[in-house]
């Protein structure tokens, strides 16, 4: 309900919508006044000023017939004048559009919307709005450039020109449009006149697909790529389809190729297309322990035991195939000198140690086969590479360090200290009773292959022991974060390989003796390589690899290789270069056409005829061995070819006699 006081103002002031001989009159035909005055009625009497409630509906009633282009004027007279703040005057008809000092120097963005008349109000005629909303004439104007203001006769410099601001306009040596019109590069230039024209920005090829909010802000002056291209890092403008590859901080054109593992990348309209091959992982341990897991979680352990390094038993009755690591320390600090490696699969153990690979039957076999086909032994650069048949490859540098790669089908089915390879290295310290393990010890102590030694309790770290060698360590290391491996920074992280070469460089009363250091910073050159960045960082003094060791005299058929890969033909392999997928620093041959075979035994260019074969020891091409079954066996091109009736069983029998 309304109070008898406000509805009797209501009903007195509302009734003027009506009235024919009142001022809004001359709309009826246009806006039918009869809701307006209903409202009115309504509001005003429930709203506690009735005097604003009602000027508020008459003003309504206004604007809809405004926007019908019918003006009323003198309406406010009496009950709704308006002051207005000194300075301005009221006005029934104010046009907003080019009214401020800004709108002489830029487009006024307020002339594009259909420009309705309102009453309100506004400088003088003659006079401009300024920011602070004081009116003054045109000679008191400041200037607007680029978001820019400039007082009112300032003498500014814009590039070689000289301006000054005289009545909100900038009037320049050279008209302000022309220097800026001779764009470069392939851009072109804009100018705003165009009432439709939108602020343009540049994107860049980085860029180019994120969304550009910018869209609705006044327009700019200036030089732009023309619509739909981009800016290239040299500033020039291309189409987007022309744009570089980025990768690792560097820039690739259209069609350059980059290898990410076992794929291919190529840049295709400015984005890489990559193959999908499964890939090969790689699970590597180096010195002190230092750990890399096939899902990439790099930790330390080195433990006084033999641990399980990879299997696939992982608590199940059956499996295939066992790859042992035991440390082998030297001297009273306990450091791991060397490593010796047991790979145990189907009834023999390969064991590498020594620099040399021996083979072990493990069970009694009544087959008299040689099981020499179902793993092959070469020599690649500085190593010596393992190849089992059912897709494991390792790679054994004949010191500490020792790379497993397995083949993608052992994806997920592998355990042990290189972690489980599914791809996730959260679970990567899953023991041997299938829990995960909190830290490293935990999760090596699990591993370990005989319960006789003892739990390792706590890591020694050679930096602890050797306080007075950590600063030299941390300068010799400072080579994999220095600007020798710089190309590789941003594709492989040098942090982790630097910790462990301070840790393997903390040793240094062995320093020369032990090739700690020298394996750390190869195994973040090995990394580097992998991802396409081959860096050649030995010398003389640093580390060095002696090829010539292999040269006879006069000859120079073997060099060092950062980044090599076998490609000679073997007394192994007569087809043309074994392929590794890895690629591995070392020595080379070239062998001559005289002597095209490389025989990895010897490490010597020879001709077909004077391959050796390997049978627990080196035996010369045309040597003869009696066998482990008694069957007299010659070394023919190579190939070791035997004959004669086995005495396999006697020697059995007799050695149960024995």
């Amino acid at each position: 309900g309304c109070c008898n006081e406000k509805n009797e103002f209501a009903e007195r002031h509302c009734g003027i919508l009506l009235d024919l001989s009142g001022p809004f009159a001359s709309c009826h035909s246009v806006v039918d006044p009869k809701p307006y005055q209903e409202e009115c009625k309504k509001y005003t009497c429930t709203c506690e000023n009735s005097q604003d409630c009602l000027c508020t509906i008459l003003g309504n009633y206004v604007k809809a017939c405004a926007e019908k282009e019918t003006y009323m004027i003198g309406w406010r007279a009496g009950l709704c004048d308006q002051s207005c703040p000194s300075g301005l005057v009221f006005r029934y008809n104010v046009k907003t559009c080019n009214s401020s000092c800004r709108s002489l120097s830029e487009r006024d963005r307020s002339c594009d919307m259909e420009d309705v008349l309102v009453d309100g109000c506004t400088c003088p005629d003659g006079m401009y709005q300024t920011n602070e909303g004081n009116c003054v004439p045109k000679s008191q104007c400041d200037c607007y450039i680029n978001d820019e203001v400039i007082q009112p006769g300032k003498l500014i410099h814009i590039d070689d020109n000289k301006c000054i601001c005289r009545d909100g306009i900038l009037l320049c040596q050279t008209p302000i449009d022309l220097t800026l019109q001779n764009c470069s590069r392939g851009a072109e230039y804009v100018d705003c006149r165009n009432p439709k024209a939108q602020r343009r920005v540049d994107s860049t090829c980085s860029t180019w697909n994120i969304p550009n909010f910018e869209e609705n802000l006044p327009c700019k002056r200036g030089c732009y790529c023309p619509v739909g291209m981009v800016r290239n890092s040299k500033g020039n403008c291309v189409f987007p389809d022309d744009c570089p590859c980025s990768f690792g901080g560097q820039e690739y054109d259209q069609g350059s190729v980059t290898s990410v593992g076992c794929n291919k990348c190529t840049c295709i309209k400015g984005s890489w297309n990559c193959t999908q091959n499964e890939c090969q992982t790689t699970c590597h341990i180096y010195g002190e322990g230092h750990v890399r897991s096939f899902d990439g979680k790099s930790y330390s352990f080195d433990g006084l035991c033999q641990y399980s390094f990879i299997e696939d038993y992982c608590g199940r009755e059956n499996g295939t195939f066992r790859i042992l690591t035991e440390s082998i320390p030297c001297c009273e600090d306990g450091l791991t000198c060397s490593r010796k490696i047991i790979v145990a699969f189907q009834d023999q153990n390969i064991v590498l140690q020594d620099g040399k690979v021996t083979a072990v039957k493990t069970t009694e076999s009544k087959e008299c086969e040689l099981s020499g086909n179902s793993y092959s032994v070469h020599t690649v650069g500085l190593y010596l590479i393992l190849k089992i048949l059912s897709g494991i490859t390792i790679i054994w540098d004949k010191n500490t360090r020792i790379s497993v790669l397995l083949d993608p089908r052992w994806n997920g089915k592998v355990c042990g200290l290189c972690g489980n390879n599914n791809g996730d290295l959260k679970d990567d310290f899953t023991t041997r009773y299938s829990s995960v393990a909190a830290g490293a010890l935990e999760f090596g102590n699990s591993w370990k292959t005989s319960q006789e030694c003892s739990d390792t309790v706590a890591q020694t770290f050679p930096c602890d022991s050797n306080p007075y060698c950590k600063a030299w360590a941390v300068r010799k290391c400072e080579i994999i974060r220095d600007s020798t491996f710089r190309d590789c920074h941003n594709k492989v992280d040098p942090s982790t390989y630097y910790d462990a070469c301070v840790e393997e460089a903390c040793a240094c009363d062995m320093e020369g003796k032990y090739l700690g250091f020298c394996t750390a910073v190869a195994m973040y050159a090995e990394a580097c390589s992998a991802v396409g960045v081959c860096v050649t960082w030995r010398k003389p003094d640093l580390c060095p690899v002696y090829c010539d060791y292999y040269n006879a005299p006069g000859e120079c058929s073997w060099h060092y290789e950062p980044c090599g890969t076998l490609t000679a033909k073997t007394c192994k392999d007569r087809v043309i270069g074994q392929k590794f997928s890895a690629v591995l620093e070392g020595c080379y041959a070239k062998c001559p056409d005289s002597a095209p075979f490389l025989d990895e035994n010897t490490m010597k260019c020879v001709s077909l005829s004077e391959c050796s074969c390997f049978y627990n020891d080196i035996i010369p091409a045309g040597g003869v061995i009696q066998d482990n079954c008694g069957r007299i066996c010659y070394c023919i091109a190579g190939e070791l070819e035997c004959s004669g009736e086995s005495l396999c069983f006697t020697l059995i029998n007799l050695g149960k006699m024995r």
